[in-house]
């Protein structure tokens, strides 16, 4: 059975963790119990982050964007591509729409309209059905 993205889905930083190549065979999203190891360390510390502000999402925080943040948004660059890019603005799309509705476009950004296949960050430009 296919597994659909929920909001566990909407990461801490800002990510959509349904768009990652690690989705869902080795994680479900990095707010959920299966999270894969690099995203459960979280080196860039948004998970300790989120605890000491006392909130649950970067974009809740009194000082979003902050630098580490900004530095998130900037790498890695895998393919040409960096799925980091967008942290701020989806961010601040989560905190105007709320995660549900945020998840659905991030569900309709993703999803091919031909095969209906999650298609993920380095794959967004250049996808083919199978």
């Amino acid at each position: 059975m296919k597994r659909i993205p929920n909001e566990q889905c909407a990461a801490i930083c800002g990510l959509f963790c349904g768009a990652c190549p690690s989705y869902p065979e080795e994680c479900h999203g990095c707010l959920s119990d299966y999270v894969r190891e690099g995203c459960r360390e979280c080196k860039n510390g948004f998970r300790d982050c989120v605890k000491a502000h006392n909130v649950s999402h970067c974009y809740a925080c009194p000082e979003f964007p902050c630098e580490r943040l900004d530095a998130f948004s900037k790498g890695p660059i895998i393919n040409g591509i960096c799925n980091h890019a967008n942290v701020i603005p989806d961010s601040r799309r989560m905190a105007e729409i709320g995660i549900a509705q945020w998840i659905a476009e991030q569900l309709t950004r993703h999803t091919c309209p031909k095969c209906g296949e999650l298609i993920s960050w380095f794959d967004m430009g250049s996808h083919a059905c199978k």
